[in-house]
């Protein structure tokens, strides 16, 4: 009886001596003895270059001035623009990585990281390489001969490394007709299916009206016009995504509707297949150039001629 008592005390002094040693290190890892700022700007406001380098690539947004570019040759996305810079706002170290698992996240770090540098001008204000974990729960960032840290923001439970994992295809700007609208002149709609279904839309005394169509409906014209403005598309495809859709892009677009600027400058949106709840639809915007559009951002662009005409 004595023994067994003895083997139970010595099991729970060892139990009690683990707990201790975690409680210590746990103590001395506080996430209230880092510093929060770890990883942010001083002035966001004048960084005008990022660059995001990994193994797969690097890709450069930089600021003209007036808008974002992706690898000078794109327009970026402004509401991504956003979300990248308020999650360098928010984003704080939660806890500083030690041990076996720093080695982990350091190996990681090396072979997966992204190398994130933010410029003002010619000046690199901040750098440091970032990595996720296999489930996309958990970030670490870390600068160069410093330990790993996990990082938050505060408030929500977020994917960090997200933001920072886009491809150039996923940063572009998603919106269609990307033009200054008080620069319109002329829209014209043709379906290769109904060509007597078609219309133009332009503009006279200020006013928008339909060529073809005496009196036109103006409520059900200017939400017409809204979804045209307000397009985005879900997905520009790259050419290797595009690729399943070759077959359905070398068809007759079952509409073809084009923009035209007081300059002649030309707009073009071709959609291949119809709006169902089921699929994304296939277009094509300008240059030819193959994307994935909502169903129900489509649905209001397929009306036809007699739709507008005033009952």
């Amino acid at each position: 009886m004595q023994k067994k008592r003895n083997t139970v005390l010595l099991i729970l002094l060892i139990s009690l001596s683990l707990l201790t040693v975690l409680l210590f290190l746990l103590s001395t890892n506080d996430s209230s003895d880092i510093d929060k700022s770890l990883f942010k700007v001083g002035e966001q406001n004048k960084i005008d270059r990022i660059i995001l380098a990994s193994q797969k690539g690097k890709l450069e947004l930089t600021f003209d001035g007036s808008k974002w570019m992706i690898n000078q040759k794109h327009e970026a996305d402004p509401q991504l623009v956003t979300v990248f810079f308020a999650s360098l706002l928010q984003v704080e170290p939660k806890r500083r990585i030690t041990g076996l698992q720093e080695d982990s996240i350091t190996n990681r770090l090396k072979k997966e990281g992204i190398r994130v540098m933010l410029w003002e001008d010619k000046n690199l204000e901040k750098e440091f390489t970032l990595v996720g974990n296999d489930q996309k729960t958990e970030t670490y960032f870390q600068f160069d001969n410093d330990a790993p840290y996990f990082v938050t923001i505060p408030g929500y439970r977020v994917y960090v490394a997200s933001i920072f994992e886009l491809t150039e295809s996923e940063w572009r700007n998603k919106k269609v007709f990307n033009f200054n609208w008080q620069n319109f002149k002329r829209l014209k709609v043709n379906f290769s299916e109904h060509p007597n279904q078609g219309f133009t839309i332009s503009v006279a005394n200020g006013l928008f009206g339909i060529e073809e169509v005496t009196v036109a409906d103006t409520t059900k014209l200017s939400s017409y016009l809204e979804s045209i403005f307000n397009l985005r598309a879900e997905r520009i495809l790259t050419e290797k995504e595009a690729v399943i859709y070759d077959s359905l892009l070398a068809t007759s677009p079952i509409l073809d509707l084009v923009i035209e600027d007081i300059s002649k400058k030309k707009f073009e949106l071709k959609i291949f297949s119809s709006a169902s709840k089921s699929a994304l639809v296939v277009a094509t915007m300008n240059h030819d150039e193959p994307i994935l559009l909502q169903p129900s951002a489509v649905f209001n662009i397929l009306r036809k001629r007699d739709y507008f005409v005033f009952k």
